[in-house]
């Protein structure tokens, strides 16, 4: 990992992700890179591109001068906060669709990280947008997502949540990619509703795969359901620093239903999350 990339969107769910790209930039020598996004699109409405009606015309520039205003003070602030620390930063102010802009950008670098809430859209101040589960379905490099407030005491350690499926391969290799690995014991934590056999034979795999690069991990096969709150449940009790999972596992239909283990873990988590569709 050479290379972070920070989505500022100036409001206080980014902090815990400045602090966390912060950390990790000191941590791995990275580059960390904050990203603003003007949202023109959302400002100009139904208005067709490159014309606004006269009528509109004053309010469209007062708000997008508002709005460059607002991305110009995040990222100062960003700027500030990198340079007390010490840290190699650089600025990027960008203009269009936040998660396309966001992910576009993405390319250039080697992870995101973004805060559990976002408010990227404008006039999403008060309620949070949906620019983080865009972005998590369709990015080309890992999300970790920072949760507004951190469990307290020391943090060490690695739980991977894996259950065999596709998105938690490819989680897992994404992983391995970055090289993060380093940050402490890795778990491998696998659900079954009623073999803890079973659970294992799963878990031997993604075990297999670390050992073939010199990784050691345990494997943790646990019985029951409620798979997405017993993976957090275990990271906490066990003081884990990051959890790794696959994003969006269930075709979107019943994740609307039944809900998903990354919907549980983007609404209670309180350790980092680190994902991957």
């Amino acid at each position: 990992m050479r290379s972070i990339l920070v989505g500022l969107d100036g409001s206080d769910d980014c902090l815990s992700a400045i602090e966390h790209g912060i950390s990790w930039a000191q941590r791995f020598d990275c580059l960390l890179v904050g990203i603003g996004v003007v949202d023109e699109p959302a400002i100009r409405g139904s208005q067709p591109k490159g014309k606004v009606s006269p009528s509109y015309q004053a309010a469209y520039d007062r708000l997008l001068t508002d709005t460059r205003h607002e991305v110009e003070q995040a990222l100062e602030r960003f700027a500030i906060r990198c340079s007390n620390e010490q840290v190699s930063f650089k600025l990027l102010e960008d203009e269009g669709q936040p998660c396309e802009r966001i992910l576009t950008e993405l390319q250039r670098y080697d992870l995101l990280i973004l805060g559990c809430r976002t408010h990227f859209r404008h006039a999403s101040g008060q309620h949070p947008c949906h620019t983080l589960q865009d972005v998590l379905r369709d990015a080309s490099r890992p999300v970790v997502v920072a949760p507004k407030s951190l469990a307290t005491g020391p943090r060490k350690g690695v739980v991977v949540a894996y259950d065999g499926s596709v998105q938690a391969a490819r989680a897992l290799h994404a992983f391995l990619a970055t090289g993060i690995a380093s940050i402490g014991p890795i778990h491998i934590v696998t659900i079954h509703p009623d073999s803890s056999v079973e659970a294992a034979r799963v878990a031997d795999r993604a075990v297999e795969f670390l050992r073939f690069h010199n990784i050691d991990a345990d494997r943790v096969p646990i019985v029951g359901d409620s798979a997405g709150r017993r993976f957090l449940n275990y990271a906490l009790e066990n003081n884990a620093e990051l959890l790794v999972m696959g994003a969006y596992g269930q075709a979107k239909v019943k994740e609307f239903f039944f809900g998903s283990a990354t919907c549980t873990a983007l609404k209670e988590s309180s350790v980092p999350l680190f994902l991957f569709h």
